[in-house]
């Protein structure tokens, strides 16, 4: 136990080091980041013999060393090469470019006839090269169907990509619909190389979301010159939908997670609304999706939240704060989870509850992406009647370390939070007096594989000796996810019983099963 307790910390310094490299290479270590978390998951998972166990953590102590280096090609390299091993699959030549391969367009979303500018990379040097040429196609095949269709042969190609390829392919006269674009490559000798990438035929679509951007841009300019400053306020959230588009076609957001056409539907009703003087949130209720504007950098920051149908702006109300894991986005509560069982919960309970997105998906909710969680609380308490006395703060995985470090550096600002399966960094360990007055409700499966039950262990533990009041539920047998939905109504029945206390409050009491 002692020494699984030393190689997590080992693994979250590691973390720490990913999330805190240079902006050129955040992507890269973003990536070495999320496939470290299922390297350990599936390390704490399968049944190896010694020899193999002894393989996969030199691999492991590779992959971290060539991040600690800002090498994440290599540490996805090692990654990967571990995982495969764990899962008795083979680790060729052609699986290592596999992994190593990567494909950017230059848009996503198509029109029939538009040309596709494919380009080909690859993060990290094969240890073992592919002998010989490889001959390339590259191909559409329908999501739906597996109707394939191929768009160019590429002949003999190299096999490096160290340095960058471009190709130009045209897109066919398909139905509208979802589409894998896909690069093959086949060596003389072993199995193809595969890889490939979510595209979208929608007919008209980029035209109709630039005419949406300069409609847009012409309404937002009235309201300035009108002085209509809360009408700009809700501005945000139109040119986030419209500009919807724009993160796909980037790659900046999985077109599985956008629909677009969707988002520019909705996004043109906004804006009528908006155009003849009406507040769009006056009357909403339920499910709603919106965005703001961001003073650390201007950019737009979408967040998801849920309306009672009986809210009343006469009465305070409640509001939970809902911070999502890794990999996730600000749909992470309202999607999953017993298919979004938060939200049936919130209505029956008479609860506002609101995700936001927290930047990037593996942000741990530092530094920009705390403040992505400030400033959308304080975009709710502006459009709503929010009690200042009961506002909560709970999350899952990331969204647990999330919680005790959000509110750690905000000590003033919840009633009680409610960390699933999370755990606290020593700076957040550092930061828990602040904490002695907001009252904890943690929940954690004693066989996570993910995240290890000592985590939330430590910091309960720590919190015991400040005098926290704490509840504290271990789920035996419970896993990284399965003890989430289940979760909802313990940590629910905990928020109902606290309200916000000045400093020096706590009650010195402890309860639950650990």
């Amino acid at each position: 136990m002692k020494d699984r307790k030393v190689r997590f910390s080992a693994a979250l310094t590691f973390a720490l080091s990913l999330f805190l490299a240079v902006p050129a290479l955040a992507q890269d270590a973003g990536q070495a980041l999320f496939l470290s978390v299922g390297f350990r998951s599936l390390k704490n998972t399968v049944q190896m013999s010694e020899e193999k166990r002894k393989q996969v953590e030199e691999l492991e102590a590779k992959a971290r060393a060539a991040a600690g280096g800002q090498k994440y090609g290599e540490a996805v390299k090692h990654f990967s090469h571990g995982m495969a091993l764990m899962r008795n699959q083979p680790w060729t030549p052609s699986s290592a470019m596999g992994v190593a391969l990567q494909m950017k367009l230059g848009r996503v979303v198509y029109d029939p006839g538009d040309n596709a500018r494919i380009t080909i990379s690859q993060i990290f040097t094969l240890d073992e090269p592919i002998a010989g040429k490889l001959s390339g196609s590259v191909s559409m095949k329908d999501s739906k169907q597996g109707v394939e269709t191929e768009l160019k042969n590429l002949g003999e190609v190299e096999p490096d990509f160290t340095k960058p390829v471009s190709i130009e392919a045209a897109i066919p006269d398909l139905a509208d619909g979802d589409y894998q674009l896909a690069l093959t490559l086949k060596p003389k000798d072993g199995e193809p190389v595969v890889k490939s990438v979510a595209v979208r035929i929608a007919r008209g679509l980029n035209a109709q979301a630039a005419a949406l951007k300069i409609r847009a841009a012409s309404v937002s300019a009235k309201l300035k010159s009108d002085h209509q400053d809360s009408l700009l306020l809700a501005m945000p959230a139109v040119e986030y939908q419209a500009s919807m588009i724009d993160l796909v076609n980037a790659g900046q957001l999985p077109i599985a997670r956008a629909d677009v056409k969707a988002a520019i539907t909705n996004a043109s009703a906004l804006l009528d609304q908006i155009a003849k003087g009406e507040n769009p949130l006056r009357a909403k209720r339920g499910d709603i999706h919106w965005a703001y504007r961001s003073a650390v950098d201007d950019t737009l920051q979408p967040f998801r939240f849920y309306v009672p149908t009986n809210y009343d702006a006469k009465k305070k109300w409640p509001m939970i704060v809902a911070l999502h894991g890794m990999g996730g986005d600000e749909n992470g509560f309202f999607i999953n989870y017993d298919k979004g069982l938060i939200r049936r919960i919130a209505e029956e309970r008479g609860y506002i509850v609101v995700c936001p997105k927290g930047r990037q998906p593996t942000s741990m909710y530092m530094a920009a992406a705390e403040r992505d969680v400030l400033d959308v609380i304080r975009e709710m308490k502006r459009e709503f009647s929010i009690d200042d006395d009961r506002v909560y703060l709970m999350g899952h995985s990331m969204g647990g370390y999330g919680s005790w470090s959000v509110a750690a550096n905000n000590p003033d600002l919840f009633a009680a939070i409610g960390p699933i399966a999370g755990g606290g960094t020593p700076f957040t360990v550092a930061k828990l007096k602040a904490l002695t007055h907001v009252p904890w409700i943690v929940i954690h499966g004693d066989k996570d594989p993910t995240v290890p039950v000592e985590e939330s262990r430590k910091m309960v533990k720590a919190g015991k000796e400040l005098g926290i009041e704490i509840k504290y539920i271990e789920v035996p047998g419970g896993n990284h996810s399965s003890v989430v939905a289940p979760a909802f109504k313990d940590i629910f029945d905990w928020f109902d019983a606290h309200k916000r206390q000045p400093k020096g409050a706590a009650k010195a009491a402890t309860t639950g099963n650990q």
